[in-house]
Parts: structure tokens; sequence; C-alpha cells
């Protein structure tokens, strides 16, 4: 079924969104040619959805089952004014962030399912998107239907060994299997842990043997959308370091929390696009 939104470019850029390092399921399916619109695709959990931007209406067409639609509204973050975030960036005296800004026009923070962001961030420590993207494919053709990540109780009982064959996994395929029997025998609950109060819930995480600091601030901000998660990988460390070089780490941060106050895993994102892209 087709859904259709408005949405100007400051609204959504699906190219800047799949390209941002917080999903790894969102890509371009066909690029347009003779007059017609290149066409993006998403899943997450069990949802799928193909959109591209309509050149005769100039909206967003989204095709996907009618019960999904309410998700993929979720999933998307439509809810949210960005512009209002905008205009505190673009009011800001920070020159790096407001280029940051224009360079990637249309961000914004999706809601994923919480099964498949929580292993896809514990795939990524130590690791480039290339090859996350890699083994979340691998992992869906070999476990699931090719276009749909496999479910706890698949992941839960594969050998260690077969699990790690070919899939580029290395020591993180220890930390899938014990995550999945956890969720299986009911040790763990994310939809539970999703809900508690921001410190709380990182304390959770962080408890979770393959659970690191930076995997805790990435599930919370693209899983449980905290936007006061503000990840710091190797991109982020460079921009500290470079881009705002009158700064210590702990100052940086304070400065992040106190002049970006609810927003700053938005912050984190544009920045983080704008360095790689450079």
């Amino acid at each position: 079924m087709k859904f259709t939104k408005k949405l100007t470019p400051e609204d959504f850029n699906p190219e800047v969104i799949m390209n941002s390092g917080q999903v790894f399921r969102m890509r371009k399916e066909t690029a347009g040619a003779h007059g017609t619109p290149d066409t993006y695709s998403a899943c997450s959990g069990d949802n799928d959805v193909y959109f591209y931007l309509n050149k005769e209406t100039d909206m967003w067409d989204f095709v996907c089952q009618e019960n999904q639609w309410d998700f993929w509204q979720n999933y998307f973050d439509f809810s949210t004014d960005y512009t209002s975030f905008n205009e505190a960036i673009r009011n800001s005296n920070d020159k790096f962030l407001k280029d940051a800004l224009k360079d990637s026009f249309g961000m914004r923070i999706l809601r994923q399912d919480l099964w498949e962001v929580f292993i896809s961030y514990v795939i990524s420590q130590n690791n480039n998107i290339p090859k996350i993207k890699k083994s979340i494919q691998v992992l869906s053709d070999r476990y699931s239907d090719g276009i749909h990540f496999p479910k706890p109780e698949v992941l839960a009982y594969i050998p260690e060994e077969e699990l790690s064959q070919g899939t580029a996994l290395g020591y993180r395929a220890d930390y899938i299997i014990g995550i999945s029997k956890s969720v299986c025998n009911g040790q763990l609950d994310i939809e539970s842990i999703s809900k508690q109060e921001y410190q709380q819930a990182y304390d959770s995480l962080i408890s979770i043997k393959g659970i690191g600091p930076k995997v805790a601030n990435c599930i919370m901000l693209y899983g449980f959308h905290f936007m006061e998660s503000y990840p710091i990988d190797t991109w982020m460390k460079k921009i500290i370091s470079e881009d705002y070089k009158d700064y210590n780490k702990e100052a940086y941060l304070e400065y992040i929390n106190e002049t970006y106050s609810g927003f700053q895993g938005y912050v984190q994102q544009l920045q983080f696009y704008h360095k790689r892209k450079k």
C-alpha cells in the first residue's frame, strides 16, 4: 500500500541518513533515470518499505504493508521537529557544526528495531561500515530469508565456530551467541532496558558481556532514542582533537551537553557525517 508524506529537503534526505553510520540496512535500490525517481528501501525487524520522491506531486511516497505504516512513521521519527534543532545550530557560534549542518541537511535519528540494532552495534565494535554491512547481510542470508535479520532463538544455538566462519565476526560471535541465549532464557529483556532512565539503561547495557561505552551509547541513541547519547568513536576523537582544539575531551563534552541539551546525538550525527565526507 502507498502512503504519501510532504517532507522538505530539511526534513528528510535518505542519502544523508543511510550514509551517516547509524543504520546498515537502508540503501538505494535504483538510481533515477529518464525522469524516474531514485528509489530507496529499508528493512527493520519484520518490516520492509520502499520510498521515493514523487516528482509529479513533490511528495514522498512510501510503499509498505498497511499494518506497518505506523512502524515506519516511528522509525523515521517523523513526530520530531528537527528544524528547531537546526535553528539552534544556525544561531550558534560553532563554525564546524554549522558547516556540518549544511553538509548533512535532512538528517534524522532513526528509531530502529531493538533486537537488530542491539546486535548490529555489537558487530560494529572495532569495525568499519562496509564490513559491518557485510556481516549483517551474511547472517541474514545464512540464518534468515536474506532480507530480515535472524531472531535470537536462531542465533543462540549456532556453534561459535560456524557463526564465525565467513561472517568476519571473529571474537564478536561469542558475544552474539551469549546475548541471544540471554534473550531466549529471559535473563535479558532489551525492551525493558529501553524504558529505563538514561543512566540506569546505560549501566544495564555495559554490564552485558560484549557491550562497552561506545556500543552502549550507540544502542541508546539509534535503538532506544536517547537523544542525549553522544557516542565517541575514532571519527569523533578526530573531530575533538582537530576541530575543537581548544577543548580537552571533558570540557568538550560539557560544552556539547550544555549547548545542545536534548539533541546531542543529532549533533553527533551531523559532525560524524561531515567529517567522514571531508
